[in-house]
């Protein structure tokens, strides 16, 4: 389809036939979204009277669909659908959040990449590990959320809240693990969970990218390593470490003991490939492959499957029994 509607265009356009369709009781703007790794989305937000609460509906793939052919009137019925599917009818009450006593136990924390999220911790509370950044965040445990949302803590929160670095490190390091347990399954039985989901959600038009990106990064992983290593009788045991909930699970390599007792159970060294934001790779030590394959293999699956906001790092690490440490190898 031939058009001359630039992305402001499209989305002005959008907004305003979303509002004929609304009616009057909802308000509908558009707003730009910062996420991880610097980037940049726009989202649709459709504000119902007397709620406070609007699923964000990003539509930068939906202007590429239009690009490709799809009508203006087809994404404003997708939009419509998803925010039918996912509207709040009630609003949520964050007095909590006002006070370090009352948000303490929700205060949870994620591993993101430091170089990539530079400009974003200016302003935001985080511990270094390795290259990446250890980040802090409310979960958002009220309705209609019930953790499915959260408040990245700043700079400002802390300072009205009055506590250190330190204490909030030390809330966050007691409370992740208990809100987000950690679960190490073998990779094969993960890549099976995942296809049965998206056989599920194959006509689910609001299920989100992120399962079906981290399938491919799996099976771009054992393709290659397979390669190396047969397929049957010499293939690689590979793991997948993430939390209950698969969201920001790459956190659960700082757990406690976690990497430690994992150790003890293969009975050997590992390496952690970074997936991506939501989960790691342990990879028992094996003459082969080397580190620096490792590492092609790692940046090159980032760069072609896993979405920018997803990637954790071009890097390899390992945990040593010797020291119980992670360290980063390259």
């Amino acid at each position: 389809m031939s058009t001359s509607m630039n992305f402001a265009v499209f989305t002005a356009a959008l907004v305003r036939k979303m509002q004929e369709k609304m009616g009057k009781d909802f308000r509908v703007f558009s707003s730009t979204v910062k996420k991880n790794n610097g980037v940049e989305l726009t989202g649709i937000i459709l504000e119902g009277r007397g709620c406070n609460t609007s699923p964000t509906i990003y539509i930068d793939d939906f202007f590429e669909d239009y690009e490709k052919g799809a009508s203006l009137e087809e994404i404003v019925e997708a939009v419509w659908q998803i925010f039918r599917k996912n509207r709040f009818e009630e609003s949520v009450d964050l007095s909590n959040f006002a006070s370090y006593e009352k948000a303490k136990d929700q205060i949870a924390f994620r591993l993101v990449n430091f170089e990539k999220n530079r400009e974003l911790l200016k302003g935001v509370p985080y511990k270094i590990f390795c290259n990446l950044a250890v980040v802090f965040y409310y979960s958002v445990n009220e309705a209609p959320f019930y953790g499915k949302a959260s408040i990245l803590i700043k700079q400002e929160h802390l300072e009205k809240w009055g506590v250190s670095l330190e204490e909030l490190c030390r809330n966050a390091m007691k409370n992740t693990p208990r809100m987000y347990p950690a679960r190490i399954e073998n990779i094969e039985s993960v890549m099976v969970q995942m296809l049965e989901k998206g056989l599920v959600d194959e006509n689910d038009i609001s299920v989100k990218l992120a399962d079906r990106q981290e399938q491919k990064w799996m099976d771009e992983v054992l393709s290659q390593l397979q390669e190396d290593f047969g397929r049957d009788e010499n293939r690689i045991p590979m793991y997948v470490l993430s939390n209950e909930q698969k969201l920001y699970g790459a956190a659960c390599m700082l757990y406690p003991d976690i990497l430690e007792k994992f150790s003890r159970l293969i009975q050997n060294d590992f390496y952690i490939l970074p997936s991506s934001i939501h989960e790691v790779i342990l990879l028992p030590f094996q003459e082969q492959p080397e580190r620096e394959s490792l590492l092609e293999m790692v940046t090159e699956i980032n760069k072609t499957q896993v979405e920018e906001s997803e990637v954790l790092a071009d890097s390899v690490y390992c945990f040593m029994r010797s020291d119980q440490k992670i360290w980063q190898l390259c």
